[in-house]
C-alpha cells in the first residue's frame, strides 16, 4: 500500500471514529441507550484504532449496528410509538451503518496496478440507485486520476448476482425530470468506462440484468462464470436499453 493510500485510509478511519464517538456521547448524555452499550462500543473502537484502520472502520460499523439493535429492543419493550426525533435518529444510524455501495481496492505487489471496483449493495442485489451511481462516477474519477492504475476489474461482492440493473423501486419515486437526469447520468457513466485509457474487465458471476448487462458491455472484456446469466427485462416494459447499439456489435 502506498503512503498516500495508507494516509487516506487512516484519515477515513479517524473520521468514522469521530462519527461514532459523537453518536455514542449523544446517546449517553441523553440516556437514549444503556451506558453498557456506549462503553462496549467505545472500547471496541479504541482497541481497533490501535491495530489497523480497517479494523477501526469495521468496529465503527459494528458499533452503529449495535446501537440499532438496542434501539429496536427498547422500542419493542416499551410498546409505545417512537417520537419524531427518535425515528430520525434511528434512520440516521441505519444510513450511516450501511457500507458504501461501490468500493475501490488497489491490489498490492505482485498485482500492483490492478484496481478492483466492487459492487456492494446486497440488500438490493446491486441495483443501481442514486447512491450507487454516485459511487460509480466517483470511482471512475479516482481511477482516471490515478497514474498507477493499469487495469480495472469490475466485480460484485454479492453472491449469485453481478448487478440487477436500475433500482426500479427508487425510480418510481422520481419525477419525470429526475428520471431523465438519472438516465442521462447513467449513460454518461457507462461511457466513462469506455473512455478510460486503461483496460476494464467485468468479472460476471450470477445475474447481470438490464443496466447490469450494460455495465458489463461498457467494459473492454468480460469474464463470465458458469452461473452468469444475462437479460434485458426492461424491454418487457417498453424501455429501450441505453446501449442497444453496442449490443448489436457484441452479439
Amino acid at each position: 500500500m502506498s503512503h498516500a493510500t495508507a494516509t487516506a485510509t487512516a484519515d477515513e478511519s479517524v473520521e468514522f471514529g469521530r462519527l461514532l464517538t459523537g453518536v455514542l456521547l449523544t446517546c449517553h448524555e441523553s440516556n437514549v441507550y444503556p451506558s453498557a452499550t456506549v462503553v462496549d462500543s467505545a472500547s471496541a473502537l479504541s482497541s481497533a484504532q490501535h491495530q489497523s484502520p480497517t479494523l477501526a472502520r469495521l468496529s465503527t460499523m459494528r458499533g452503529l449496528r449495535g446501537l440499532l439493535a438496542v434501539s429496536g429492543r427498547r422500542a419493542a419493550a416499551s410498546g409505545a410509538s417512537s417520537s419524531p426525533h427518535s425515528v430520525l435518529f434511528a434512520r440516521a444510524l441505519q444510513i450511516l451503518s450501511q457500507p458504501e455501495p461501490v468500493r475501490l481496492h488497489k491490489l498490492s505487489a505482485p498485482d500492483s496496478g490492478i484496481v478492483e471496483l466492487r459492487l456492494e449493495r446486497p440488500e438490493a442485489r446491486n441495483a443501481i440507485g442514486k447512491e450507487m451511481l454516485k459511487g460509480l462516477r466517483s470511482a471512475m474519477d479516482k481511477v482516471g486520476a490515478d497514474p498507477t492504475a493499469n487495469v480495472v476489474l469490475v466485480a460484485s461482492s454479492v453472491p449469485k448476482v453481478f448487478c440487477a440493473g436500475a433500482d426500479l423501486k427508487e425510480r418510481r419515486l422520481m419525477g419525470p425530470s429526475e428520471v431523465r437526469e438519472f438516465v442521462n447520468t447513467l449513460r454518461a457513466t457507462f461511457s466513462s468506462f469506455e473512455a478510460l485509457p486503461i483496460p476494464t474487465i467485468a468479472v460476471v458471476e450470477g445475474a447481470a440484468f438490464g443496466g447490469g448487462l450494460e455495465l458489463a458491455l461498457s467494459c473492454d472484456l468480460r469474464i463470465c462464470g458458469e452461473s452468469a446469466t444475462f437479460s434485458l427485462p426492461e424491454t418487457g416494459l417498453a424501455i429501450i436499453p441505453g446501449y442497444v447499439s453496442r449490443m448489436a456489435l457484441y452479439f
